[in-house]
């Protein structure tokens, strides 16, 4: 699943396989950094936005306020964001108490400075979730650099087949065993080295022998069988991608979950873009214009309209145990239909609980989130985030509608200091 115009990911970048590596081929790896930052992205990509801010000077900070501030706070339905804290707070459970929240942040005190709230959550009765919150927590207006926007993703649900056919033509891929993740800051630190301070922190590459290079593109990759566990129409396959994840329905009623494993490391362009602008899309770069024009073209056409895009995202298919949750966020644990939210892990650590002010079909979009996911598009700023609509052709519409500045407040407990 991932964010706009870049991918939210799913999931944070793979482990690296550095420390698992001999010393001959770490040096390779460094030397070939500046050749992979060129062409590197860390996260999936994700659906377009609109126009956005230009970025500010300001720097990061959080100042102290009080729930009134908050508008529309009293009215708010906060059961989703209970929810989802809830999920936040079980996959925390085997951290380190004295360990920070997961995925970094600048703010948030430890693991054990959030079981207070994290014990309190668990009894809370339907209709008291208010009070709990106000009961635990300080609200935090947020300040920072970047953009101040707001987008939102879905988790699509496609129709798909454990064989090829006309229709059914284009792969779900397994992540290949020659691909790494080259973690770029630890040899920055390892070899007191600026030029390594200022490439991308983490770069996915092709192990080819001792040596690693750019992964094939798009059109240069060709899956074997056994990498394949599922097939379905090319535009459902590339809206997979662009979302990060998805669920997949076979004909006999069966679904099953294609989560994010791993992204080529380019970074993503819009074939719908590109093909609008060749003139061969009528009517805006929209999925269902995309869909009729490909139905129309035929398979072969859409995929090489589709190699405009070079980035490719790899799955890994997954048993679905609760079919009311969403796939694992970068945070590791399910995401929850209007209650999750992407952000930007530089600023915010995951699990954080955030109150965003914004627009959304003309009317006020107020509701409360809590930090599960991230992505490329997301990396932006402190103010910066892409709220998680749910699953399916409902919520991929209401997500396609979704692009609003807005402002920003987190939550946090009332011991924890603010820095």
């Amino acid at each position: 699943m991932q964010a706009k115009g870049d991918f939210p990911a799913f999931r944070a970048l793979e482990a690296s396989p550095i420390g698992r590596t001999p010393m001959r081929r770490v040096l390779t790896l460094i030397a070939t950094a500046s050749v992979l930052s060129a062409c590197a992205s860390s996260e999936r990509p994700g659906p377009s936005v609109g126009p956005m801010q230009p970025e500010t000077a300001v720097a990061f900070s959080l100042q102290p306020g009080a729930f009134n501030d908050i508008p529309d706070w009293t009215t708010v339905d906060l059961a989703p964001a209970l929810l989802a804290f809830r999920r936040a707070c079980d996959g925390r459970r085997q951290r380190d108490p004295s360990a920070a929240l997961p995925g970094g942040g600048q703010y948030g005190g430890t693991v054990a400075d959030w079981q207070p709230a994290c014990a309190a959550a668990q009894s809370v009765a339907p209709g008291s979730e208010r009070a709990f919150f106000e009961a635990n927590f300080i609200p935090n207006l947020v300040r920072g650099p970047g953009e101040a926007r707001i987008t939102a993703y879905y988790e699509p649900i496609i129709e798909a087949r454990r064989f090829p056919d006309a229709v059914y033509s284009a792969p779900l891929v397994r992540k290949p065993g020659d691909m790494v993740t080259v973690d770029i800051a630890a040899f920055a630190e390892a070899y007191d080295n600026e030029a390594l301070r200022g490439a991308p922190r983490a770069l996915t590459g092709q192990l080819n022998g001792a040596q690693v290079r750019p992964y094939p593109k798009r059109e240069e990759i060709n899956p074997s069988t056994d990498q394949v566990f599922a097939w379905a129409h090319p535009v459902d396959v590339y809206n997979l991608q662009i979302q990060g994840s998805g669920r997949i329905a076979f004909p006999d009623g069966t679904q099953a979950r294609a989560a994010f494993a791993a992204q080529n490391g380019y970074r993503w362009r819009s074939a719908l873009g590109a093909l609008r602008d060749s003139g061969q899309l009528q009517g805006g770069a929209t999925w269902q214009n995309f869909r009729a024009w490909s139905d129309r073209n035929g398979a072969d056409a859409t995929r090489q309209a589709l190699n405009a895009d070079p980035s490719f995202v790899f799955f890994q298919e997954e048993g679905i145990d609760d079919p009311a949750a969403g796939p694992r966020g970068a945070a590791g644990v399910p995401l929850t239909p209007m209650g999750s939210i992407a952000v930007d892990p530089a600023f915010h650590p995951y699990g954080a609980v955030v109150f965003v002010d914004a627009q959304y079909d003309g009317q006020p979009f107020r509701h409360l989130f809590v930090a599960q996911d991230t992505g490329g598009a997301i990396r932006r700023g402190p103010q910066r985030g892409d709220v998680f609509f749910g699953s399916g052709a409902d919520a991929g519409r209401g997500a396609e509608r979704m692009n609003s500045p807005a402002r920003w407040w987190t939550l946090i407990p009332r011991s924890v200091p603010t820095s």
